[in-house]
């Protein structure tokens, strides 16, 4: 099973890491609200459609209120605060240099983990969870004055460390609730807790859309920036979907830490779809060597080495 969700995690980066890529040319000359608006609602659509597919009226009357609660405030720190600031962060950095910054949701899930849930981690992991938190950030080296005044928007470093380290601590918790509900629950109600959340989310945003007159911005949206948009929430559908079942198969020491390779794949995306609105270098692909490295030794089984070392 723990292979199976490792495996999982990886799908998960690699969606997200795409879905960042679209993001952030939609965030480029759009704004983080308007991708909310559309990237919330069709997650509740999409996460509602497939739960009806997926589960019987059974199944969702197993779920009690306590996990329908940690589903909710997961969906809320996550979908809504977390994706916010992760949107202003790939609008003031870019997806490159943003992902390296959001490194430090590793750190707030594997001390969440071990503190709230009782995981336990071996010595390879801990080796693991270093290289993934510190090789990525390799990639912030990438910030040279000359590369920067090339690119097609206006770099603010200070402003996406604020919000990127906002996102991380959200993105960090998330996991830990999600695992939390999953353990009054079955874990095929884990897509509809993202159903749950994903609702729940859409909500808050709608009555502070409302009650802080946003609407106008809202509709504003520019409609060369839907499509990017709408990709972006398929894709995020799909990451949120693996990332979900990830967490029922998977502890969240593994799980968290493997999502943070889409580090990887948002380079690699964005070089083929971004190549004048994101950073590129030497440093970013010593980062992604490290990452992978990290990534293959947390999910090194504790009998393995336990084997490794009475041999």
């Amino acid at each position: 099973m723990i292979i199976l969700g490792s495996f999982l995690s990886f799908l998960s980066a690699a969606f997200f890491g795409f879905n960042a890529v679209m993001m952030r040319r939609g965030v480029l000359t759009g704004t983080a609200l308007q991708g909310l608006s559309f990237t919330l609602p069709l997650g509740a659509l999409f996460f509602g459609i497939t739960s009806l597919v997926l589960l019987t009226p059974e199944d969702i009357e197993a779920l009690d209120w306590t996990g329908a609660w940690y589903f909710i405030g997961a969906g809320v720190m996550h979908f809504l605060i977390g994706r916010y600031t992760n949107y202003k962060c790939t609008k003031a950095v870019g997806a490159n240099i943003g992902g390296p910054i959001q490194q430090f949701t590793v750190v707030v899930s594997v001390v969440l983990a071990i503190w709230v849930l009782g995981e336990s981690i071996n010595w390879l992991g801990w080796v693991g969870i270093v290289l993934l938190t510190v090789g990525p950030l390799a990639v912030a080296k990438e910030k040279k004055k000359s590369k920067v005044e090339k690119l097609e928007f206006e770099f603010k470093l200070v402003e996406g460390y604020v919000y990127g380290i906002t996102s991380s601590i959200c993105y960090g918790a998330s996991p830990v609730l999600i695992a939390l509900a999953l353990e009054v629950s079955t874990w095929q109600l884990a897509l509809y807790g993202a159903f749950l959340g994903h609702l729940a989310a859409s909500l808050v945003l709608l009555v502070i859309v409302l009650a802080f007159g946003l609407t106008d911005e809202v509709r504003a949206t520019d409609k060369k920036n839907i499509p990017f948009f709408m990709l972006s929430a398929v894709f995020v559908f799909l990451s949120q979907g693996f990332r979900y079942v990830a967490l029922a198969l998977a502890p969240v020491y593994i799980v968290s830490p493997m999502q943070r390779t889409s580090t990887i794949f948002r380079v690699i995306f964005s070089k083929i779809f971004n190549p004048t609105t994101e950073l590129f270098g030497i440093w970013i692909w010593i980062g992604i060597g490290v990452s992978l490295l990290g990534a293959v030794l947390l999910t090194i089984p504790e009998e393995f080495v336990t084997a490794l070392l009475s041999s």
